[in-house]
C-alpha cells in the first residue's frame, strides 16, 4: 500500500511551529469563513509545502468529481483536488503549520493519526479548526464566535448554548477529537453566520475566525483584507435588504433580538436568541451537510439552499 503522504521538505532550517491551523473543504461551512480565512493566509504570508496527502486513497471521486476544461474539442486540462500541510511564517516571523484542501472521504483513523504523528513529532502543542455555523443572527452585528475544545479550562468563558447532541462529523470535528486525544490542546472556533447568507461568501464571520484565532494562539495573522471585503459586502447586503421591505423587517427583528441580548452576560442567551433543541440542531447540522455533499459546486461549494435559521 503507498503511503498515505509524502514529506515535500527535506532540508532547511529547523522547525519549530507551535500551533496547527486547520480547515477542509467538504463539509459544512456556512458562509465559507473557513475557507475564506485559509485564503486568506495563502494569499498574504509567505509559506511552503511541508507534506502532501495521497487524494487517490482519500477522495471518492464519483461523489466530488474533479473539473475538467474542454476547449477547441479537446480536453486541456484537469483540477485535481489537494490535500496538504503547509508550514507558514506569520507577520512577526512565528512559524505554524495549515492543514487545508479536501477533507477526506476514507481511511479517517490513519488520516488522523498521520496528523498528529507529524504535529506532535514537531513539537506543536496547540491545534486550531475553523469553520461557521448557520444562526439566526443579523449581519448588521458583530459574529459571535463559539469555542470548544479539549481543554475546557483553557477555553473562554461562555454560554453553552448546545448542550449535548449528536450530529455528522466532519474531519474537523474528527481531529478535533483525536488530537486532543494525544494531549494536545485541540481548539475548534465556530463562526455564526446569518442563517440568510450562509451559501455566500461571509468575509465578515471569515474576518472574526481570524481575529479569534490570533487571540487564541498569539500569532500574528492578517485580516486587514477580509475587514474590508466585509465592509464593501455589508454595503451590498444592506442596499439590497433596504429594495426589499421583508428583509429589512427579518434584519431588524434579528438586530432586536441580539440587541435585547448583547450588553448582557451570557447568561439566558440560549433563550433570547430562540436556539432550537439539540436534535433540531443535529438534524438541521445533517441537512446541511447533506446539501453539501450532493449540490456543490467546481469549487466545492455548496449551490442548495441553507436550512433555515433557528
Amino acid at each position: 500500500m503507498r503511503p498515505l503522504f509524502t514529506i515535500d521538505r527535506h532540508a532547511g532550517e529547523p522547525l519549530s511551529p507551535r500551533v496547527l491551523l486547520h480547515h477542509l473543504d467538504g463539509a459544512m461551512d456556512a458562509g465559507h469563513v473557513g475557507a475564506l480565512a485559509i485564503e486568506q493566509l495563502l494569499m498574504t504570508l509567505p509559506h511552503e509545502r511541508l507534506a502532501t496527502f495521497d487524494v487517490d486513497a482519500l477522495l471518492d471521486y464519483r461523489a466530488r468529481r474533479p473539473v475538467m476544461t474542454f476547449s477547441e474539442r479537446s480536453f486541456a486540462r484537469v483540477s485535481m483536488p489537494e490535500l496538504v500541510l503547509d508550514l507558514f511564517q506569520d507577520d512577526d516571523g512565528e512559524q505554524l503549520l495549515v492543514l487545508h484542501g479536501a477533507e477526506p472521504d476514507y481511511r479517517w483513523e490513519e488520516f488522523g493519526a498521520a496528523v498528529a504523528h507529524l504535529t506532535v513529532s514537531m513539537g506543536v502543542g496547540q491545534a486550531v479548526g475553523l469553520t461557521g455555523i448557520p444562526l439566526a443572527v443579523p449581519h448588521t452585528r458583530p459574529t459571535v464566535i463559539h469555542y470548544h475544545g479539549s481543554k475546557r479550562e483553557l477555553l473562554p468563558e461562555q454560554q453553552d448554548f448546545f448542550g449535548t447532541v449528536e450530529l455528522p462529523a466532519t474531519m474537523g470535528s474528527f481531529l478535533e477529537l483525536r488530537l486532543g486525544e494525544t494531549g494536545m490542546d485541540s481548539r475548534g472556533l465556530t463562526a455564526s453566520v446569518p442563517h440568510y447568507l450562509a451559501r455566500d461568501d461571509y468575509p465578515a464571520g471569515a474576518a472574526a475566525l481570524l481575529r479569534a484565532a490570533a487571540d487564541t494562539t498569539g500569532l500574528a495573522l492578517p485580516v486587514g483584507d477580509l475587514e474590508a471585503a466585509a465592509s464593501i459586502h455589508r454595503g451590498e447586503i444592506d442596499a439590497e435588504a433596504a429594495e426589499h421591505s421583508e428583509v429589512s423587517a427579518v434584519v431588524a427583528a434579528l438586530e432586536a433580538q441580539y440587541d435585547a441580548v448583547a450588553p448582557q452576560s451570557a447568561e439566558g442567551l440560549s433563550d433570547a436568541f430562540d436556539l432550537p433543541s439539540a436534535d433540531e440542531i443535529g438534524a438541521r447540522l445533517e441537512a446541511f451537510l447533506e446539501a453539501n455533499d450532493t449540490g456543490a459546486d467546481s469549487e466545492g461549494r455548496p449551490r442548495a439552499e441553507p436550512p433555515g435559521g433557528p
